[in-house]
């Protein structure tokens, strides 16, 4: 493209003085966007359970910009809290990922309804409530990138995990509302669906053979994805490439869905 060398390309994929917070970042897709909006210069606050400052020291040992917060975000008062470190710390917020989930309505669970509320606290209520405590700090930032990730299993009908599918279609939604409600105050609001990526979350998958040989017979890319490569969207989203992106569901999935 006119104009753009390499110098501007990299100004393109800036993160450099932004702070960017990442829920579920102990591991698997939340660590490898929290150390993508680092390596792009943001520093970033990473959010989760257990030793999470630990993980973040370890990224720190990478030459990151990196800070563990210990926070279940279906904990209102911890979730405040961790917003109020952000604050108190940085005095602004540019960034968002809500990224923590789980698959809990595995086949044969005894009380499936309880486990649906899980679901819903988790990748719902979470999400709602950690933008209303973090929006109005990205507003008085200027703006930035509100990112939910959902899953392709949101989009589609499930034989399992069905309410994993409903409360991922419906953070999505959450997502695009967001992106109308927020809008004018320079706040971009975009969910991201990924397909099966190789980490500890979908072993069942990928550590099954008969279940991995399936799903890669509906994959055109014939593999499956890489951290990373989600990683990569974020940072798009994050940074001034991403900046007249919003109210998007991003599905990052090696052309799974069109070919179901």
């Amino acid at each position: 493209m006119a104009g753009v060398g390499s110098g501007s390309a990299r100004s393109l994929f800036s993160c450099e003085g932004t702070v960017a917070l990442v829920t579920g970042a102990g591991s698997g897709i939340g660590l490898a966007c929290a150390r993508a909006l680092g390596d792009a210069g943001a520093r970033v606050v990473l959010v989760g359970l257990g030793d999470i400052e630990a993980v973040a020291g370890d990224l720190r040992a990478e030459g990151l910009d990196a800070l563990g917060v210990a926070c279940d975000v279906t904990d209102s008062a911890a979730l405040a809290a961790t917003i109020e470190i952000v604050r108190q710390r940085y005095g602004r917020l540019d960034t968002v990922l809500a990224n923590a989930g789980a698959a809990l309505d595995e086949p044969g669970a005894r009380d499936p309804l309880q486990l649906m509320d899980r679901m819903y606290a988790l990748h719902v209520r979470s999400v709602v409530e950690l933008a209303s405590l973090a929006l109005p700090l990205m507003a008085d930032s200027g703006g930035g990138a509100f990112i939910v990730m959902s899953s392709i299993a949101g989009l589609r009908g499930n034989r399992v995990l069905s309410g994993y599918g409903a409360t991922k279609a419906a953070n999505a939604e959450v997502a695009r509302n967001i992106a109308v409600q927020w809008g004018n105050r320079a706040i971009r609001a975009n969910a991201i669906s990924p397909g099966v990526i190789d980490t500890e979350f979908a072993r069942p998958i990928t550590a099954d053979e008969e279940s991995a040989r399936a799903r890669l017979a509906k994959t055109p890319l014939g593999r499956f994805g890489r951290p990373e490569e989600v990683a990569g969207a974020v940072v798009w989203l994050a940074s001034p490439a991403g900046a007249f992106v919003s109210g998007q569901n991003i599905v990052i999935d090696g052309g799974t869905i069109v070919a179901d």
